[in-house]
């Protein structure tokens, strides 16, 4: 156990902080061993398994290529829920955790219809389902690999959520006022912020789940928006989650177009993460 640790370091210095590192071993532990943290300190000097050490050797070197370690493990741990990701599905950010709880505690208990557009690996769509359980939640998203993935998500955690592949850049809204919530997580990385991201991101996560052309950053806010007026009921409320840099910009668009109530509020970290906006 103890050369296998050391093994680990020695393998991943050059590529990573050693907190991260540790966090790695963490995560590997927990998924091939069901060690606990107290486990790792208390069992150093056990014999473990070939097959064991030899599946770690090779979870290392996908590492050294910046894989994620979720996509290696098949799961990510989000919101107090395992959620299976991989190839083709966005891993899911603490950030829309905190988003999520924000919504829940600002909202109350809701029975009506629900909206997740972009959904992704269907993590808000399913946490607003356990939450609300006399709601009926909707999850779109353009990516059947995505979806696939959303509807493992809500099976394994046990809750009803109706999924649809759509493009709602393509989307034609009825005038069908049903939804008393709409919340979405939608692409919202310029194109020439991908130099200030890491490896792992670019190199594997899905570019079209983040991305946006620098000449059209509020893209899919505005697309969103749009259905949100058409197909939110009088008083229903449309959350985005949002690049920092363009919470104003997307305030303004939200007003430009007849919402009220239009804010932005900061996440942990002080940066404006999330826009709220009500149907008159």
């Amino acid at each position: 156990m103890k050369q296998t640790l050391d093994l680990i370091h020695s393998l991943l210095a050059d590529y990573y902080p050693k907190g991260e590192i540790e966090g790695f071993i963490r995560l590997i532990f927990e998924e091939l061993c069901g060690y606990t943290t107290v486990d790792l300190l208390l069992k150093r000097e056990d014999e473990l398994p070939v097959e064991t050490r030899n599946r770690i050797v090779s979870i290392v070197e996908r590492l050294r290529q910046y894989e994620p370690i979720q996509y290696i493990l098949g799961n990510a741990y989000w919101n107090e829920m395992s959620l299976a990701v991989g190839s083709g599905v966005l891993i899911p950010r603490p950030e829309t955790a905190e988003i999520v709880r924000h919504i829940i505690a600002e909202m109350g208990d809701v029975k009506g219809h629900v909206l997740d557009v972009c959904t992704g690996s269907g993590c808000i769509a399913i946490a607003l389902s356990r939450a609300w359980r006399d709601a009926k939640v909707e999850g779109w998203d353009i990516s059947p690999t995505a979806l696939s993935y959303a509807r493992r998500n809500a099976a394994e955690c046990g809750v009803d959520v109706r999924w649809c592949e759509r493009d709602v850049l393509l989307y034609t809204p009825e005038n069908k006022p049903r939804y008393a919530v709409m919340v979405s997580n939608p692409p919202y990385v310029l194109n020439s912020e991908m130099c200030d991201m890491d490896d792992n991101v670019l190199r594997y996560e899905p570019h079209e789940a983040l991305f946006v052309p620098d000449e059209e950053p509020l893209l899919f806010y505005r697309a969103i928006a749009g259905i949100a007026l058409c197909e939110l009921i009088p008083g229903g409320v449309l959350y985005f989650e949002i690049n920092s840099r363009m919470s104003e910009a997307c305030c303004d668009l939200l007003q430009s177009m007849g919402f009220v109530s239009v804010e932005a509020y900061r996440d942990y970290r002080g940066q404006y993460r999330m826009v709220r906006a009500v149907k008159s």
